[in-house]
């Protein structure tokens, strides 16, 4: 039973919302040399693990897949309204349909995501790998636990999982060119979707166009780990590609465009923070965010993000890469907006908030920058 009152859920919203629009930060040095630093004590090829606890808010899907098959049996075909009706069922559907970012629900109405149908089974818990879709900024894996009749738990799959690993064409993968893994809230408590992406706009290395991944998740109470082998290869061999290099001063900071990226499924903004004076980089509550506008106004939402330094004594500029939705058109122009969010005194740390109960930004017209689009082609 939830008991959240709904201006917890709306606080809860408000901070999921910030937390999407905040890139994580990755500092290259330090994860390189810690990296080094356990190599030597373990073999090369012992794999890195990632351990995080893993929430989600999902979405209850009700529809009966009993029915739907008693009525092919009935019938001995399928209308074009039922077949509509199957997708909705779990078993049918495919997870990146149901998902809050629009990229993965384009990626399946575009018949963009591979399709797979890949299961492990130990001690009667059994995992399949449905669905996959890499566009060459991110590499996206739909998981789902079949349902088993007549079992009911509130442990959701999420919660099941202890560890996850990837190895890429046989390797672990560097961590200067390895995000680290996102999770997307998905159509029920019985399947997951994981993402993550390299590092190229922050200094690392960029993933091959084609490569074998190599996916092993361990589940608590079952030693035995779940591994699979996924071939993956990019859709994003049309990808728009801009690096326009505009910058904006104001005060101490230099704001600049590096790259925008334009795929079937993200639209990826690459920005870079500087200091002019070269001092000790901002703190997170002066960090700056950025809002993007196309020709009509439309906003853009963002579904994930990450950033980070090229050395590790604070003064270096700070690259952060931000995911979105794609386009359904190519727009003529992208206006980008830099903006702070303003906080209280006290309690420190808390934001200030407006009538509405959201929190108030600044905008830094100084910073604003409009890139056209067609012409940079």
């Amino acid at each position: 039973m939830n008991t959240r009152s709904k201006q917890e859920d709306k606080e809860v919203d408000q901070l999921e919302k910030i937390i999407r629009e905040t890139p994580v930060e990755v500092d290259l040095v330090n994860r390189t040399m810690s990296k080094y630093e356990s190599s030597r004590d373990t073999k090369p090829s012992e794999k890195i693990r990632t351990r995080k606890k893993l929430r989600q808010r999902v979405i209850m899907i009700t529809a009966s897949a009993a029915m739907i098959f008693s009525l092919i049996i009935v019938t001995g075909l399928i209308s074009p309204t039922m077949a509509a009706t199957m997708k909705e069922v779990p078993l049918f559907s495919s997870i990146f349909k149901f998902a809050r970012d629009l990229g993965l629900q384009a990626a399946d109405e575009k018949g963009l995501s591979t399709k797979l149908n890949t299961s492990v089974t130990h001690e009667g818990f059994t995992l399949n790998v449905t669905e996959v879709v890499y566009d060459g900024t991110r590499v996206v894996i739909g998981i789902e636990r079949p349902h088993k009749e007549g079992e009911s738990s509130n442990e959701t799959l999420l919660d099941r999982i202890s560890d996850i690993d990837f190895l890429l064409n046989g390797k672990v993968m560097d961590p200067t060119i390895f995000s680290g893994t996102l999770m997307h809230p998905t159509k029920d408590n019985n399947s997951a979707i994981f993402e993550f992406a390299d590092m190229k706009n922050q200094g690392g290395e960029p993933f091959p166009k084609q490569f074998n991944l190599t996916l092993s998740t361990t589940i608590k109470g079952i030693s035995e780990p779940f591994t699979f082998d996924i071939p993956m290869k990019s859709i994003g061999d049309n990808n728009v590609i801009l690096q326009p290099k505009l910058s904006r001063q104001h005060n101490n900071i230099q704001f600049s465009i590096d790259q925008i990226e334009l795929t079937p499924i993200t639209t990826l903004i690459t920005t870079r923070t500087a200091l002019l004076d070269k001092s000790i980089m901002i703190g997170s509550q002066e960090r700056i965010h950025i809002k993007v506008f196309d020709e009509q106004g439309h906003v853009l939402q963002w579904s994930s993000g990450i950033g980070g330094r090229e050395t590790n004594d604070g003064s270096s500029d700070f690259i952060s890469g931000l995911r979105s939705e794609p386009f359904e058109t190519l727009p003529k122009a992208l206006t980008i907006k830099p903006y702070i969010y303003l906080y209280n005194e006290y309690p420190k740390g808390s934001f200030k908030m407006d009538e509405n109960g959201e929190p108030i930004i600044q905008y830094i017209p100084e910073l604003e920058v409009t890139i056209p689009i067609n012409s940079q082609q």
